[in-house]
């Protein structure tokens, strides 16, 4: 059979790949979870705010594997709507723990020794597999999302980077924490995952720089505006989405998934509000 004869033009229902990043307590968490249907699955310590289901903490890329492999298994049957990974900053320190611990050295001792420049024989080979593995992840996840209409969220912190642009010159942004190569032409989990996502969100209170008369010190003061979520890329911080949204969007504390998903719906048409 031919590829020309298998064209259509059918549409299905697929779950949205998104990310919501932003600095410690601003409400990653929160936000994510107000989803339909949410299955938290917490990688890390400190979040206990939202009433929702969750997994165990997990505490090894081998465990997050097998809770993925368990949910596609369990196909229509799998209750949730939603997976939430709290965070992908801490989903990279467990693929990078797995894979010092393969190295052959670590076993005789040389734990402290290791790290990620030095582990596999060095020459960026730890990297090459974390990343390896780091996209056995995002496969697992674009089969939930594509088959089983699953939303997949992930939470990721922030770090100011230093950005150093061949038209405007050099810049601080908040960027995702994922490790991202020096060399501009390879690829790093920074990279996979904002290519990867449908929607990169980045959660935050505006602020305005006052400058004092007495002491000439400047500060951040809060606008007031409450919680943004951004979903457009500018030169203060990562985000971007694929449903056209233009709109910076206010995100209240209750029902705040339904705001993002009014704006994609209304750019779009695609449909993820939480209806329970």
């Amino acid at each position: 059979m031919s590829i020309l004869s298998q064209v259509n033009h059918s549409q299905h229902r697929v779950g949205i790949r998104a990310v919501i990043a932003g600095v410690e307590k601003v409400g990653k968490t929160t936000l994510a979870c107000s989803a339909p249907r949410v299955l938290l699955v917490p990688l890390e310590q400190g979040f206990s705010g939202v009433s929702v289901m969750k997994t165990p903490m997990l505490e090894s890329f081998s465990d997050i594997i097998a809770l993925l492999d368990e949910v596609i298994a369990s196909g229509p049957a799998f209750p949730y709507s939603t997976l939430v990974f709290d965070s992908a900053t801490a989903l990279e320190r467990l693929i990078h723990d797995g894979v010092l611990r393969a190295d052959p050295t670590y076993a005789k001792g040389n734990k402290k020794g290791l790290t990620m420049e030095s582990a596999l024989g060095g020459y960026g080979k730890a990297y090459q597999f974390a990343n390896e593995q780091f996209a056995t992840f995002l496969q697992r996840c674009d089969w939930l999302a594509t088959n089983m209409a699953v939303n997949i969220i992930l939470t990721c912190h922030v770090f100011a980077a230093k950005v150093i642009d061949p038209a405007f010159g050099e810049y601080d942004t908040w960027d995702l924490l994922l490790h991202s190569p020096k060399n501009q032409k390879a690829y790093g989990k920074r990279e996979m995952l904002t290519q990867w996502a449908d929607l990169v969100g980045f959660l935050h209170e505006p602020l305005f720089v006052a400058e004092s008369d007495k002491t000439q010190l400047k500060k951040g003061i809060s606008s007031n505006k409450g919680r943004i979520l951004a979903v457009n890329r500018t030169p203060g911080y990562v985000a971007g989405n694929r449903y056209g949204v233009v709109n910076d969007i206010s995100i209240p504390k209750d029902k705040s998934w339904n705001h993002l998903a009014q704006e994609i719906y209304t750019a779009s048409g695609a449909d993820f509000f939480n209806r329970d």
